[in-house]
């Protein structure tokens, strides 16, 4: 049965990846975005979404709380409708739509004339389908660590489609991982992402299960760790990207001490972005179920 629902999902998502890629990307964006609010406030998840945004921003009103989640589903499913696009784009032809500051272009530059591999860490903020191919124009190495779809076909299907280096999450990748860094290349990791291993680290009203992975490599192969997002302007398909100096790491005799400093120095970095564009963050996320 289980191969069966695969099978089904696996067309469904075909597809979608063909109707939305026929579609010109202004339409796919507002097509996909009206689909999302109209399912989205109808599912169980939005509940989710409603107690999540509550109990980190406590002192919004509900028709505020309305009006971003509304914005949520929007950027959500402007994300579903732009990725066939964004996908086939080149680095160049998306760079075009893509604003980049003087001061994150100054810090993309130091980081190249560092000589040194580093590991960049985002969200889910915006549409983090963009940073990739955006760093690729920019003259960095990069490569970006996923967590590998259940479904298999699903997975080889979009993985593919991407048209950018992907590590798996896995022994294997922690491997590439290492390897990547050590050759002067950086490695992309979304650090919001809720996962079974970790330790308990605050995040915005409480304590939510956290990799320390990001931050036990940093301490061991001295590489810097660089903040960047990319944030949607407008509901247009226009983005800009921020690149931000590495966090100030300070190392102690306290290793443990350090990952944990380290680890919630990150959460810190996302708590603001979120804060700043609430709209754009995956509040549908189970993030604090421990």
């Amino acid at each position: 049965m289980k191969k069966i629902r695969y099978l089904l999902e696996a067309i469904v998502v075909k597809f979608g990846l063909w109707f939305f890629g026929a579609l010109n990307v202004k339409a796919a964006s507002n097509l996909a975005a009206l689909i999302a609010k109209f399912v989205g406030k109808k599912i169980s998840v939005q509940k989710l979404a409603d107690k999540n945004l509550s109990n980190a921003m406590p002192n919004l009103s509900f028709d505020q709380r309305e009006k971003i989640l509304d914005c949520m589903w929007d950027s959500l499913g402007r994300i579903v409708g732009e990725f066939p696009h964004i996908a086939k784009l080149s680095p160049d032809e998306l760079s075009k739509i893509v604003e980049i500051s003087d001061e994150s272009k100054k810090n993309i530059e130091a980081l190249k004339q560092s000589g040194k591999g580093g590991i960049i860490f985002s969200g889910h903020i915006g549409n983090w389908e963009i940073g990739p191919k955006i760093f690729l124009k920019s003259g960095l190495k990069v490569s970006t660590v996923y967590r590998p779809l259940n479904n298999p076909y699903v997975e080889e299907m979009t993985a593919k489609f991407r048209g950018v280096d992907m590590i798996e999450k896995s022994a294997g990748g922690n491997r590439k991982i290492i390897e990547v860094i050590k050759s002067g290349g950086f490695v992309i990791i979304l650090a919001d992402q809720k996962i079974s291993e970790g330790e308990k680290i605050k995040f915005f009203h409480g304590n939510a299960i956290t990799t320390t992975s990001i931050a036990r490599i940093a301490l061991k192969y001295d590489v810097p760790l660089i903040p960047a997002r990319s944030v949607r302007i407008g509901n247009d398909f226009s983005f800009r990207v921020d690149v931000e100096k590495p966090l100030v790491i300070q190392k102690t005799t306290n290793i443990n001490f350090d990952i944990l400093s380290l680890t919630r120095k990150i959460n810190c970095k996302l708590e603001e972005w979120i804060s700043e564009f609430p709209s754009q963050w995956f509040w549908v996320h189970d993030r604090w179920k421990q």
